[in-house]
């Protein structure tokens, strides 16, 4: 069985340029197509720089709690047992120190999410210039790749290293030798430091180097060999993991979940989510219709590659979240899965692209759709960010007309946290006081927040809600959050409280 056509040196006679690239994989670009690469890129990179330019969310916020209790580096991995710290972001964000509400937290997401786009680009482009033009088009205007690339978490880097290991996998199958072993395992190892989704890749990439290097012919100790010198080390990393971290890690919690709801939802993330819409349940059979397509494509061309992609895509990312027995599952968990269905997206887009003028068509039919669900995303994530929190804070600090604001929540993680981090920067002359849940004072405190998932409408909870001793408070005002990250934020007004003889639909 075939890899894909395998690149070579000798160029056959009376061949075209793309014919050419198609058998060896190198296909020469024209000025114009540098210049339209190089635009592609400008945006993708500027798509997630002005993404990060907003407030760090709950969880960003989380890890620099986190980091701010240890002494030594090397207690990132063995002193603080919470799946809220991934390894390589709480190793930058340690380094850099307390710095509030910085922007700087986020470059390695932002470097990893550009250079992912690249990767993409160049793995695809191995098997057509086509499909290497459309996987950096899908990456760099996938709304799910730039919301992970621009905020301080082990996402994105997770998604560059996943891609970084296929490349160097694909590059050790074809011709084995001690680089791309090298590659792949400091790839790997970076990976499982990155977030420890890399797993689903890490699986699928076992099972199906282990089926090629078998399908070899040459013996188990080829095998054998293969696979040691491929996946010994970051199979080791991970266990080490295990044993100083893993074991003893501490789930943060979150909204309860089933795993079909998340995981079908990250199909139709893909596609930029057009669930909801006008396409309704038909977003999820054109979603499931595309993979298969993918994964039969890969089969009809007698390429074992339908093994991996089964497998990252459908098979461990279900396994793991069973495995992790966990009651919490959000869209994130699948990233790896999601990226590379990016991936067999461009193969499959590539095909229809040269099957005429009805395939041209289908592409940009495709590709239309594509733009406007991922880009009406994106417009929301420069629009709200991740929740506004600093606006939300200046708001109860600029409607207060006493020195103090008081203020409670409906959970007190997810909104004390938030509310003590930007309440130093924006309560100006005023103090922030925040009461946890079953300490409030009596008629309760001035501000009530409420809060919701970003993947759930930004609808409050009710115009108006009591507490448990009876106090009123009334609805203010919203502050949304875009999907996937972030909280929603309602705000309501004690209607017994400072400032209650003017009505709270007066405020702002």
């Amino acid at each position: 069985m075939k890899l894909w056509p395998i690149p070579t040196k000798t160029q056959p006679q009376g061949m075209s340029g793309p014919e050419i690239g198609a058998v060896t994989g190198v296909l020469p670009l024209s000025t114009r197509v540098w210049c339209l690469l190089g635009l592609l890129l400008i945006a993708a990179a500027g798509l997630r720089i002005y993404g990060a330019d907003n407030d760090l969310w709950l969880d960003e916020i989380w890890s620099l709690r986190l980091v701010a209790k240890l002494t030594s580096p090397w207690q990132v991995f063995t002193g603080i047992h919470h799946d809220n710290n991934h390894y390589l972001n709480s190793l930058w964000l340690y380094l850099c120190g307390f710095r509030g509400n910085w922007p700087g937290y986020r470059l390695p997401a932002l470097l990893a999410g550009v250079g992912s786009v690249v990767l993409a680009g160049v793995i695809a482009r191995r098997r057509t210039a086509r499909a290497g033009f459309f996987a950096i088009v899908l990456f760099a205007f996938s709304y799910v790749q730039i919301l992970y690339s621009s905020e301080a978490r082990g996402y994105s880097t997770a998604v560059f290293f996943s891609l970084l290991s296929f490349y160097a996998l694909e590059k050790y199958l074809e011709k084995p030798g001690w680089r791309p072993a090298l590659l792949l395992s400091l790839s790997s190892i970076l990976g499982f430091a990155s977030q420890l989704i890399f797993l689903n890749f890490f699986c699928a990439a076992v099972l199906w180097s282990g089926w090629r290097l078998w399908q070899s012919g040459r013996g188990a100790k080829h095998v054998l060999g293969g696979l040691l010198a491929c996946h010994a080390a970051p199979a080791a990393f991970f266990i080490a993991l295990y044993f100083v971290d893993l074991r003893r890690l501490v789930v943060g919690g979150g909204t309860r979940s089933g795993l079909a709801g998340p995981y079908a939802d990250s199909l139709l993330w893909v596609l930029g989510h057009p669930a909801g819409h006008f396409l309704g349940p038909a977003g999820f059979v054109l979603a499931a219709g595309l993979l298969l397509a993918g994964i039969g494509l890969l089969w009809r061309d007698k390429s074992d590659l339908w093994i991996f992609f089964t497998g990252v895509i459908l098979v461990f990312p279900i396994l793991v979240a069973l495995a992790r027995h966990a009651d919490f599952l959000y869209v994130r968990y699948f990233l790896i899965g999601m990226t590379f269905f990016l991936l067999l997206l461009s193969y499959v887009l590539a095909r229809l692209d040269q099957h005429g003028r009805p395939g041209r068509l289908l592409c940009l039919l495709f590709l239309a759709g594509y733009f406007t669900f991922n880009g009406r995303h994106t417009l929301t994530l420069f629009q709200d960010g991740r929740g506004r929190s600093a606006e939300a804070v200046r708001f109860l600090a600029e409607n207060t007309r006493g020195p103090v604001v008081t203020v409670g929540g409906d959970q007190d993680l997810r909104i004390g946290m938030v509310l003590q981090f930007y309440g130093a920067e924006a309560m100006g002359d005023k103090r922030l006081v925040y009461y946890r849940l079953g300490g409030w004072p009596p008629g309760g405190p001035e501000w009530v927040v409420c809060q919701k998932e970003s993947f759930e409408d930004p609808v409050p909870p009710g115009l108006r809600t009591t507490d448990a001793t009876g106090d009123h408070f009334e609805y203010v005002k919203t502050f949304p959050a875009a999907p996937l990250s972030g909280l929603h934020w309602f705000v309501y007004h004690n209607l017994a409280g400072p400032g209650a003889n003017s009505p709270a639909d007066r405020l702002p």
